[in-house]
């Protein structure tokens, strides 16, 4: 069951080493159209329909907070020892860039079960009826279409042909999630801590802006899709 929301396991031995490690495993993200000149502004999460996940962290880059040879050295660390760990290739390193101030590092991920154990936070990507099955009561969830029609899970017509991704968020965090189908519903705002919109056919802009309260627990949103 991969439902808890937690900080990242580092524990390494400086503080410096340790804000490196907690920036590459707490931002659950992935840019689309890596070959473009323009710097993405917002980490984005892209699922395909083979089931791998693929993201982008970016950051802002403070050269006195790191610099990008260490991060990429401690981000190749960290994928060669989960490797190890749980199976060659099942998490894969790719660009670690610096651009117009931000640095963006991508990694893919062979599945959703992969993502969450390296990140150590909820990635759920399966059938609403496999949902269910791992205990995510989506029947609390109050659900809206693009056109502002609210639903309820069992209001959803042919439900085993769709599909839901569950992602959990953090305070302060923005997010891109692309699926590989239509989304057909996604959780409604007002009923979370979370800013959700539909972003095209596909994709969903997620936020969790800190509130008033400075509330710092995790928050998981749905995305419904076909």
């Amino acid at each position: 069951m991969r439902r808890t929301l937690m900080q990242p396991a580092c524990t390494p031995a400086a503080p410096k080493r340790l804000k490196i490690c907690v920036f590459i495993l707490a931002a659950a993200s992935m840019f689309t159209g890596c070959g473009s000149d323009r710097t993405p502004e917002v980490s984005s999460l892209s699922i395909d329909k083979d089931g791998k996940v693929s993201h982008q962290i970016i950051g802002q880059f403070e050269q006195d907070y790191y610099e990008k040879d260490g991060l990429t050295s401690l981000a190749r660390e960290r994928v060669e020892e989960y490797c190890t760990d749980n199976g060659e290739g099942k998490v894969v390193l790719g660009e670690v860039d610096e651009r117009d101030g931000k640095v963006l590092i991508h990694i893919d991920y062979v599945s959703d079960e992969d993502y969450s154990a390296f990140n150590n936070r909820t990635l759920f990507v399966g059938t609403l009826e496999e949902a269910e099955g791992q205990d995510y009561n989506l029947g609390y969830v109050a659900f809206i279409s693009p056109k502002g029609q609210p639903m309820e899970i069992g209001g959803i017509e042919e439900p085993e042909k769709k599909k839901v991704v569950i992602i959990g968020m953090r305070p302060t965090e923005e997010l891109l999630v692309n699926t590989y189908g239509k989304v057909l519903y996604v959780n409604q705002s007002a009923d979370t801590n979370l800013d959700v919109s539909f972003a095209g056919k596909g994709s969903v802009n997620i936020s969790y802006p800190v509130s008033e309260s400075g509330e710092t627990n995790g928050a998981l949103s749905y995305i419904i899709f076909e």
